[in-house]
């Protein structure tokens, strides 16, 4: 296991995958740090979908314009919210898609956010294909899977001085 911040530096958004399935043991690691993730007021709005089969895989890549690389991806992990449990639903939701996504990059995996919320028609085709209520709000999607290839960590140049503060703007 690397330190945090080694897994924050080699996170990056990998779009290409070998096609081939996760383990077990990864999917139950994604899944136990997405529910590690603290919420506001502790109402925990998260769910979160796991997807492997490689049918509704296809299907949910033709969900949005953004999703293409889930028809080659491991899983999709599909983060949902109860918007009438917390108004943080949003915020909540993506600290929890976060600690997948670093969890991943960990375990020497690739991943990718995919919008879903507020992209034209996506929530609903999202919905639809996995028969999400209607009272629950798709945020995301996450790939991930065995990269084809990485990218570079990130180092100190993304460290922007002139957008870093202190005590006042």
């Amino acid at each position: 296991m690397k330190p945090v911040i080694e897994a924050i530096r080699i996170r990056r958004s990998l779009r290409s995958y070998t096609g081939e399935p996760l383990e077990d043991w990864q999917v139950e690691n994604l899944i136990r740090v997405f529910f590690y993730a603290p919420s506001a007021m502790n109402w925990r709005p998260c769910h979160l979908i796991v997807v492997r089969d490689r049918d509704t895989l296809l299907k949910l890549s033709q969900a949005t314009p953004w999703a293409k690389m889930l028809y080659k991806a491991g899983a999709a992990f599909v983060i949902v919210g109860d918007e009438e449990k917390s108004p943080w639903w949003i915020e909540d939701c993506s600290i929890a898609c976060e600690h997948l996504w670093l969890e991943a990059a960990d375990m020497g995996l690739g991943a990718c956010w995919i919008q879903v919320r507020g992209v034209e028609n996506a929530e609903e085709n999202v919905k639809k294909l996995l028969g999400i209520p209607e009272k629950y709000r798709v945020l995301s999607m996450m790939s991930v899977g065995v990269p084809k290839k990485t990218k570079p960590s990130h180092d100190d140049t993304k460290i922007e001085k002139d957008r870093l503060h202190f005590e006042k703007f």
